[in-house]
């Protein structure tokens, strides 16, 4: 291949990987925040507010979760942290792993251990607490102490709600840079932007799938399995036809339960045996 054409072909790989994000729009994240969360602008709180640098515990605001009703009338909740225990706040002298030893840090930074002595805490109660970036992040790294309408920089430049995103980037480049891609995170509306042209597709921010204060997704139990649909084999077809029990049509299908005695039971009647 000439090199005219390998830079052709390049440039065409480009574009096809941008096509994606071609008409798409970040969506209105301060409208979430007035109408559904109720707690935007927060110059409606903080603007005769002085403004504490030091980093601590928040036991009058913003400490614990906020629920709301969104318009199908589902509950939703905005959490401001994690619900963490001061046992493990307090931390041992060799956390078990990255993520003891963040919280250790983190009490050893909020100074926790006064905290409790000056609250009458136990070890075994727990605060909501901002595990983001372990140790190393604090509210007004993020939120702007002179105006709490704005978020702002490393570099003190302010943004938006509506460009989270950008704060985001400064320490997550890469997740900044697959989500620009449309390779991360989530987006709605038409692939093909000239199916739409009058909003084109809407690409969720970062905030709008990771808790801000606590990004980190938790475990979730797994659901089981979806149930076979077998009711349409004939019966000839149909597994344990004998060993089958009552159920509703949607399952579960007790006759796809293994049988006691029956597999690896030479003795049982019904094991499987090779025939003559």
């Amino acid at each position: 291949m000439s090199s005219s054409r390998s830079n052709l072909f390049i440039l065409a790989l480009i574009l096809w990987g941008c096509a994606p994000a071609y008409g798409q729009r970040t969506s209105d994240r301060i409208h979430e925040l007035e109408n559904y969360h109720g707690y935007y602008p927060c110059s409606d709180c903080h603007a005769d507010q002085e403004t504490n640098p030091r980093p601590r515990f928040l036991v009058d605001e913003h400490y614990e979760p906020i629920e709301w009703e969104d318009s199908t009338g589902a509950t939703r909740i905005v959490e401001f942290g994690e619900l963490v225990s001061f046992a493990d706040l307090l931390g041992a002298e060799r956390p078990a792993d990255r993520r003891a030893e963040d919280l250790r840090r983190i009490g050893e930074r909020l100074h926790v251990a006064q905290f409790m002595e000056d609250n009458g805490y136990a070890p075994e109660d727990s605060i909501w607490t901002m595990t983001h970036g372990g140790a190393n992040l604090w509210c007004l790294d993020c939120h702007d102490g002179n105006d709490r309408d704005s978020l702002i920089k490393m570099n003190e430049e302010a943004l938006g709600f509506n460009e989270s995103q950008f704060l985001c980037g400064q320490c997550h480049g890469p997740e900044l840079r697959d989500w620009e891609m449309s390779i991360h995170g989530r987006t709605d509306g038409f692939w093909d932007a000239r199916l739409d042209l009058e909003q084109g597709s809407t690409r969720l921010l970062c905030v709008e799938c990771h808790t801000a204060h606590a990004p980190r997704f938790r475990p979730m139990q797994p659901l089981a399995a979806p149930v076979a649909r077998l009711d349409n084999l004939p019966a000839s077809a149909r597994p344990h036809e004998a060993h089958r029990g009552e159920y509703d049509e949607l399952g579960p299908h007790l006759w796809m339960e293994p049988q006691a005695g029956v597999a690896g039971n030479e003795d049982h009647p019904e094991a499987d045996h090779d025939h003559e």
